[in-house]
């Protein structure tokens, strides 16, 4: 068990393409164990080989708590590819690489994955609306050098909450003040909707 370095925002491996794996060894079975432990031990639910400094194609997983009631179920996958997607779902998303950095991300709402497993056996795996299915896009963003803040709902938000943990330019309150007018219009633009149907 071995606990590996989280990379944080603006490392710039987190940005680098990835290596697919094609040798199966103990290696690879050392890193998926020490990638699993190092999300437990920081409170993950998932993790990308990139964010603990490798440019390989690996990300594990596990959406359970670890408790009595829902014993962890790590799911390692290797050289993941999304098949489909279908669907639209919003919430929000926090990264081990930003730490203290939360906001609305927009996913598929269904994805259909092949991976291969430790063993190099080609699985695949079916996610829907779900936190599983919100995990894999986010952790396969990673294995393509893609970051979920270049994929929030608003810009405002993701700028305030980086600015708040130091990791982005802007004035925390008039952040606050466009994201507050933001919030306005929404809602303007909802009720006059409703309005007219």
């Amino acid at each position: 068990m071995s606990k590996l370095k989280v990379r944080y925002y603006p490392d710039p491996v987190l940005k680098a393409s990835n290596k697919k794996i094609t040798m199966f060894d103990k290696s690879v079975r050392k890193l998926a164990q020490d990638m699993l432990d190092t999300m437990y031990e920081n409170d993950g639910v998932g993790l990308a080989a990139p964010q603990v400094g490798v440019s390989k194609r690996m990300m594990v997983i596990d959406v359970n708590a670890g408790s009595e009631e829902h014993p962890r179920r790590p799911i390692v996958f290797i050289n993941p590819v999304i098949l489909s997607q279908e669907g639209e779902m919003t919430g929000q998303e926090g990264c081990l690489s930003f730490p203290g950095v939360y906001f609305e991300v927009r996913r598929a709402r269904k994805v259909v994955v092949k991976y291969q497993n430790l063993n190099g056996q080609e699985l695949k795996i079916e996610a829907e609306n779900n936190l599983l299915c919100r995990a894999i896009q986010h952790e396969m963003d990673h294995l393509d050098g893609e970051l979920f803040i270049d994929k929030a709902v608003s810009a405002i938000q993701r700028d305030l909450e980086m600015a708040k943990q130091g990791l982005g330019e802007g004035d925390v309150i008039e952040l606050e003040t466009q994201l507050k007018e933001e919030a306005g219009q929404t809602i303007n633009i909802s009720k006059s909707k409703s309005m007219v149907s």
